[in-house]
């Protein structure tokens, strides 16, 4: 069922969750129930527990109208930011199936802000599979500059793969080959 934009949860809740690293409440990833990850986001957001839901948007195309949805970038994830009793708040929603917790969390917040920066910007994502081997390259140009990530060829163009290595999940982003440079990690 398609929800009206103005009813979506915030992608980020509060803005700046991941400019601030609170050392109380580390970084959870929580898998969700089947296509619960918004009702999660609306009730960590009531119980005042700080996330992070990378959403994109996506036409779908009606019978007379073109509609527009919000799709979470990751199909079953959300992070969030909880101490013990948070968590506990967070399992009691009935929306989460397991929570993953985060080995290296200034890595995961460095691979989240550079999902963030791709989605707020002018750039086409896309939901792709995880790659673990390839070219790690550097954006030296254009509106990603210093994102790094995976390059893919396809098809004639280049796509940029950004990855979230604790849950093996990644996006694609379509990418002129003359905006990146190798980098090596």
């Amino acid at each position: 069922m398609t929800i009206p934009i103005k009813q979506n949860p915030e992608s980020l809740y509060p803005a700046d969750i991941l400019n601030t690293i609170p050392k109380d409440k580390p970084w959870r990833v929580a898998h969700t129930k089947s296509r619960r990850e918004k009702a999660l986001a609306h009730y960590l957001a009531r119980a005042g527990i700080g996330y992070y839901l990378p959403m994109f948007s996506r036409q779908q195309s009606g019978n007379k109208r073109v509609r527009y949805s919000l799709i979470p970038v990751f199909n079953g994830y959300l992070f969030f930011q909880a101490d013990d009793v948070d968590r506990h708040k967070a399992m009691r929603s009935n929306h989460i199936a397991r929570i993953i917790d985060v080995g290296d969390e200034n890595k995961l917040i460095q691979e989240l802000s550079q999902i963030e920066k791709a989605i707020s910007g002018n750039t086409k994502v896309y939901p792709y599979d995880f790659i673990c081997k390839g070219q790690w390259v550097r954006v030296k140009k254009g509106p990603l500059k210093g994102v790094e990530g995976r390059i893919v060829r396809k098809d004639n163009n280049y796509r940029l793969v950004l990855s979230v290595e604790s849950i093996m999940q990644s996006i694609c982003v379509s990418i002129e080959a003359d905006q990146v440079e190798p980098f090596t990690n």
